[in-house]
């Protein structure tokens, strides 16, 4: 008998079980580690969604929020002052026309290192170390226990006068403008009836002074901020043009 007449007898079932034994053996089933690997393939294909990565106690946080300038605990025998207004403007130099370096929120806490000519500016130091000057009406606290030091500025220019009452006594609050084309800064009088505007050096020339108010702290006005008498007291001489830098300070007399 021939090989093609024995094929003719094999039974069907037999047959169709020997091709499928041969296809199995062609096509391998995965076992459970090539199963692993085939996964993996398929999931490193795959893109990669970015989650939220939540930092638990032990994490570094990647962009830290500084602390507010009140978080950190004030030093024993540091003096400081807080902000009262939104957006008071800490200066390079004490006066209105030099540059802002920060723009202070209300409640910023600042060091005081001491107070310029005059008593309107102080000198401070905010959290993060930056030193500049603040106006005295823009903050609070800090004040209790002695006078600051007096801190000279530098690299200014100054005009400066005096205002004294017909008997030579010092009269205090008596309000100036300094101006110099649409340039203009104020100051007041002290308690020693000086007062003191301070300018960037590139503002040589001749500046205008001028009496422009009197505060109600002033020696001049009643307790309830009236002038005593028929009328207020006068400035003599209202305005003055003075040229700057300055050789000797403007004398006024209040009467």
């Amino acid at each position: 008998m021939t090989n093609s007449t024995f094929l003719k007898f094999i039974p069907f079932p037999i047959l169709l079980f020997a091709v499928l034994a041969c296809g199995v053996t062609g096509t391998p089933v995965p076992t459970p580690d090539t199963l692993g690997t085939v996964v993996a393939e398929t999931l490193t294909s795959m893109p990669v969604i970015p989650t939220q990565t939540v930092a638990t106690p032990d994490q570094a946080i990647f962009s830290p929020i500084p602390p507010l300038p009140s978080s950190t605990p004030e030093a024993v025998g540091v003096r400081y002052v807080y902000t009262q207004a939104q957006n008071v403007n800490l200066r390079v130099n004490p006066g209105r026309l030099f540059k802002v370096s920060r723009v202070l929120a209300q409640g910023t806490r600042l060091q005081l290192l001491g107070v310029a000519p005059g008593g309107q500016w102080l000198n401070v130091v905010n959290d993060e170390g930056v030193i500049g000057w603040v106006g005295v009406d823009f903050v609070s606290g800090g004040f209790d226990g002695p006078p600051p030091p007096v801190v000279t500025p530098k690299d200014v220019l100054v005009v400066t006068g005096t205002v004294l009452d017909a008997n030579g006594v010092p009269v205090n609050g008596i309000g100036f403008a300094v101006e110099q084309g649409g340039q203009r800064d104020d100051a007041s009088t002290d308690e020693t009836g000086t007062f003191y505007a301070f300018l960037p050096t590139k503002f040589p020339g001749a500046w205008t002074v001028s009496f422009v108010s009197v505060a109600c702290t002033s020696e001049s006005p009643d307790d309830k901020c009236r002038c005593t008498g028929d009328a207020c007291a006068t400035l003599e001489p209202k305005t003055v043009t003075v040229m700057v830098p300055m050789s000797a300070p403007i004398s006024f007399v209040w009467k």
